[in-house]
């Protein structure tokens, strides 16, 4: 069985950096098809291109997905601010996955899935990346299937002007990338990076991305309980650390999805929120805690150990997000150095994105890792 291929590198310029990367790689035609994963750091935006048709060239692998996020990471260490490309090469036959072109809207995610090959292979694993200028990238993520009838992993690029995804063609505008035929093993496991500070409210008031009252008194004055007399007293100080999660309805492992406090009205008590909301909604606050989240990473990736039991991991794709990493950790590398430690050492690319997608919602401060077994 031929194995899984990674590299990453990192160097001053584009052809520097993937000519390193080609020379981690095995010769050229090795794999005889496959589907090979590329991540770029930002700095790299304007030759995207350029580096997905050289590492097709010098590979023999036609067949590409992936984008330009915020970061990369591989197997042993994470890159930022500087050029760098992570490279995975799966050995799956042709007829293991399809590429899925850019959907850019909601109503188009079920005819770009009715194919008959996604008909005869599925449910489908999907790893996609959505481009953060479209505004309904949530309401396409939403779309997409789940419950057993698929499921979807992946995250947004970086804001660009330049094209900085790719599945095979150059890709914009929308969500693009990969699904995998149900043949194709694969386990997800999905880590949290806030943590509860409080109780579920029920939203009484609001209008769209406005809350006005929870449990029919001031949204502002619940939240000033919630957090404690100290920050209560500063309101200043809970900007970045302070969010608003909503809970995923039907989610056995107590999931949410975070979004960010944008604004709050000292006058009438209201708070605004990145997200719309309406009434009937279930929210909580939550903080950005960087050692309740490394807990949690370990407690999950400990928990993927046990599902994965005696298989043989052969690649990973790990999606985190930017706030995440070294910003959260403190430590370069920190996060898939704890992958390493609770899974072991197996080839893993992936990139630190704007928002993650994890089944059909889109997430934030989370840290999203796909094997494949």
């Amino acid at each position: 069985m031929t194995a899984f291929a990674q590299a990453l590198a990192a160097g001053p310029e584009w052809k520097a950096v993937v000519a390193a990367v080609g020379d981690q790689l095995p010769e050229r035609d090795q794999f005889k098809g496959g589907l090979g994963m590329v991540y770029a750091t930002e700095s790299l935006a304007a030759h995207f291109s350029d580096i997905v048709a050289t590492l097709r060239e010098r590979t023999g692998v036609p067949h590409w997905v992936g984008c330009v996020g915020l970061g990369v990471c591989g197997t042993k260490t994470e890159y930022h601010d500087e050029p760098a490309i992570s490279v995975l090469i799966a050995p799956w036959s042709s007829d293991d996955f399809r590429i899925l072109d850019s959907v850019t809207s909601a109503d188009a995610v079920s005819p770009a899935l009715a194919s008959a090959w996604a008909k005869t292979h599925g449910p489908v694993f999907g790893m996609v990346h959505g481009d953060p200028s479209n505004h309904r990238l949530a309401d396409i993520a939403e779309a997409l299937p789940t419950a057993g009838e698929g499921y979807f992993v992946g995250g947004l690029t970086c804001l660009s002007d330049e094209l900085v995804q790719v599945a095979d063609q150059p890709a914009a505008g929308g969500l693009s990338g990969a699904l995998l035929s149900v043949d194709v093993p694969v386990m997800v496991a999905l880590s949290q990076g806030c943590s509860p500070v409080g109780p579920l409210h029920r939203v009484s008031g609001c209008e769209r991305s406005i809350i006005a009252t929870l449990d029919d008194r001031p949204a502002l004055d619940v939240l000033k309980e919630d957090v404690g007399e100290v920050l209560a007293k500063d309101l200043n100080r809970i900007g970045g650390y302070i969010h608003v999660a909503m809970p995923v309805t039907g989610s056995d492992t107590g999931d949410y999805t975070v979004r960010n406090l944008v604004g709050i009205d000292p006058n009438g008590g209201m708070l605004a929120i990145g997200a719309n909301i309406d009434i009937g909604d279930t929210i909580m606050f939550v903080r950005r805690d960087p050692s309740a989240a490394q807990e949690d990473f370990s407690s999950r990736l400990t928990d993927l150990k046990k599902r994965i039991g005696n298989q043989p991991v052969r690649g990973g794709l790990f999606v985190s997000c930017v706030a995440r990493g070294a910003n959260m950790f403190g430590e370069s590398g920190q996060e898939v150095a704890v992958i390493r430690d609770i899974l072991g050492e197996f080839p893993m690319t992936g990139f630190y994105a704007n928002g993650e997608i994890c089944g059909n919602r889109m997430y934030g401060y989370t840290g999203v890792l796909s094997v494949f077994l």
